[in-house]
């Protein structure tokens, strides 16, 4: 059976998002018994060393053929444990999404790709260093209007990519999506702008943001 990878971004009405966080922030935060023992030690290898070793072999170049490295499946892992679903997280999840617009635009972005977690695909995207600055966990977050202004620099530096770092990190989305899903024509390019278009949008609307990875 097929499985399909899913990343959720949209604005939630400021108030609502204050009052979700209140049930939401302990469930996803290392050493409060919402998270695996292992999540706790993610950060700390993506950043010291992880993010830049070489993940893959092969290219998605005229061969064609990318072939996942063993410590590919361990950041994958690593990326799985950032959220453990319970029925707390769910329901926090399923209240926030009945908030967000009802149609794909400015406030919301939905990316999905087959047998491939689309947060994964741009964390490795985007590297150790850039994606340190995107906020919650791994994908995961819920902010209130005042903590989407304040993420927003940390987000524009970790996605305004210069041209030859922007074309490495597509890249390194492709090879993701070839090597650990079945999505090699994945638009690699939005799940790099698409996040920060609907932050900037909740930035200036006053708006929250919630973010969910999920698997369907």
């Amino acid at each position: 059976m097929s499985a399909t990878g899913a990343w959720v971004v949209g604005v939630i009405p400021d108030a609502e998002a204050r009052r979700l966080s209140d049930r939401y922030v302990h469930l996803i935060r290392p050493g409060d018994g919402g998270t695996t023992p292992g999540f706790s030690q993610a950060p700390a290898w993506w950043l010291n060393g992880g993010g830049g070793q070489a993940l893959f072999e092969g290219s998605t170049g005229p061969s064609g053929l990318v072939v996942p490295r063993s410590v590919a499946h361990r950041f994958a892992d690593f990326i799985e444990d950032a959220k453990v679903p319970t029925e707390a997280t769910d329901a926090v999840e399923e209240e926030s999404m009945t908030l967000m617009p009802e149609e794909v635009g400015e406030g919301l972005f939905v990316a999905t790709a087959r047998k491939a977690n689309p947060v994964a695909a741009l964390y490795y995207g985007l590297g150790a260093r850039r994606s340190a600055l995107l906020p919650g966990r791994f994908g995961n977050f819920l902010l209130s209007a005042d903590e989407v202004r304040a993420a927003l620099p940390g987000v524009e530096e970790a996605l305004l990519l210069p041209g030859a770092q922007r074309s490495a990190a597509l890249s390194r989305i492709a090879d993701w999506m070839t090597a650990m899903g079945d999505d090699p024509d994945c638009h690699a390019a939005e799940l790099i702008d698409a996040p920060l278009r609907v932050i900037r949008h909740a930035a200036g609307a006053g708006s929250g943001v919630a973010a969910f990875s999920r698997w369907y």
